[in-house]
């Protein structure tokens, strides 16, 4: 005979199983550790009908709880709080790495009802569960106030555990794609440094002879002028492409974005690049649909345009058009730089944006592009090449498109990759 107990133990397995997958759907799917912490946690809140909920984060270094996310009605007092082991049912909870299921909060010696006072929040009962990998301790899970009933339930608990394993192998996953990526990054720069030496070598043996032909008291004017440009120049390909690696070793981090008027912000970028490139055959054209404010960091932003514009003259050698435009399209803008040259080859595309894609440059440590797409990346945007050489699909001309795609707000969530599309 099956009693009610035998179905309620049944749904709650059903139920447990249901939350399982769905979070381990979230942790194989979504590589963005912030968007993925904020998911489960809605999910360890909706799992057991919760008002409220967050997750603080471990940090070894000053053996404290950083609440990182945070839901519910008063949850903006509460996100960034930073709490020591032990204080609280939360640090309780951290401390002994046990889970705490309290069914009245202000009867439990163990609460801290500061933030209570400071955010005007009233904490009923509470579930804390350790977010922990064996004896590590890497944050802790916290849901309050269960909807419609005075308490949570041990099914609930068992739940939030369940939903906690899940984020601790989320966070393990993300530190130990953190370390690869910090291990990639570190020889990428070796062989990055080792090129610009390379270059570095070559470029002063250039300097040294010119300069010495600059010392000749025969030397004339016209020689003069010519001969310290060609010096000029081998500087700005050497400052180039140490900024380049220099960039690439500090930019794995995320930006720090300001409001800036776009039309103003992009006026300052083409006097730079008409300085920048006075006396060659590049005619500019540019169409400024939005000029409204953006979020975006200044001078990270300010470098990839220019990039891409130092990319567009690099392939017209013999001079061409480069069309820079702007536009809007609903919360989002779009910068476009376009270029007459003789496009980027297919068997290449899809490499452009890798490291030490340097196709058709004579300098520069090949990093350009790679440093682009980070940093639109960590603005929350996308960047794609759109491209074509001459007779391909019968066409008579060539030419490259870059799109770079931002948010107008600053950016929230996890950002898709840069992508070669076909051309039309």
């Amino acid at each position: 005979m099956i009693t009610s107990g035998d179905v309620q133990r049944e749904f709650g397995l059903l139920q447990r199983l249901e939350t399982f997958y769905r979070v381990t759907h979230f942790v194989n799917s979504i590589d963005n550790l912030e968007h993925l912490l904020n998911l489960i946690m809605h999910e360890a809140e909706a799992a057991v009908s919760a008002e409220a909920s967050c997750i603080a984060i471990f940090e070894p270094t000053d053996h404290r709880l950083h609440i990182t996310f945070a839901s519910g009605e008063k949850s903006d007092g509460v996100r960034h709080l930073s709490l020591a082991m032990g204080q609280g049912i939360l640090g309780e909870a951290a401390a002994t790495r046990k889970t705490l299921r309290i069914d009245d909060a202000h009867a439990d010696l163990r609460f801290d009802s500061s933030v209570d006072r400071k955010t005007g929040f009233t904490t009923r009962c509470i579930i804390a569960t350790p977010i922990k990998r064996r004896d590590e301790l890497l944050g802790v899970l916290e849901v309050i106030n269960k909807i419609d009933e005075p308490w949570f339930t041990d099914e609930d608990s068992k739940l939030l555990e369940i939903i906690s394993a899940q984020a601790a192998i989320a966070i393990q996953n993300a530190g130990l794609l953190e370390r690869t990526v910090q291990s990639d990054r570190l020889s990428s720069i070796g062989k990055m440094a080792a090129s610009v030496l390379h270059d570095t070598n070559n470029s002063m043996s250039v300097i040294r002879g010119f300069v010495e032909l600059l010392a000749e008291p025969e030397c004339s004017g016209e020689d003069r002028h010519t001969y310290s440009g060609i010096v000029l120049e081998e500087v700005d390909r050497f400052v180039e492409a140490a900024r380049e690696v220099l960039d690439y070793s500090r930019w794995g981090v995320s930006v720090q974005p300001e409001e800036i008027q776009l039309g103003r912000w992009l006026e300052t970028i083409i006097r730079s690049f008409q300085k920048r490139f006075a006396g060659s055959a590049i005619r500019l054209v540019t169409d400024f649909g939005y000029q409204g404010p953006v979020w975006i960091n200044d001078d990270r932003m300010r470098r990839v345009v220019l990039n891409l514009a130092s990319n567009a003259v690099d392939a017209m050698p013999n001079g061409g058009t480069i069309a820079i435009a702007t536009r809007r399209s609903n919360d989002h803008w779009e910068l476009e730089v376009r270029d007459t040259g003789s496009g980027i080859p297919i068997e290449v595309r899809s490499k452009i944006f890798g490291l030490f894609a340097s196709f058709g440059k004579e300098h520069g440590a090949g990093l350009g592009l790679t440093i682009a797409s980070e940093v639109v990346r960590a603005h929350g945007g996308t960047i794609q090449a759109q491209s074509k050489v001459i007779g391909e699909d019968g066409s008579e001309s060539s030419g490259t498109t870059f799109t770079i795609r931002l948010p107008i707000k600053p950016h929230q969530g996890p950002a898709a990759k840069p992508s070669v599309i076909p051309s039309h």
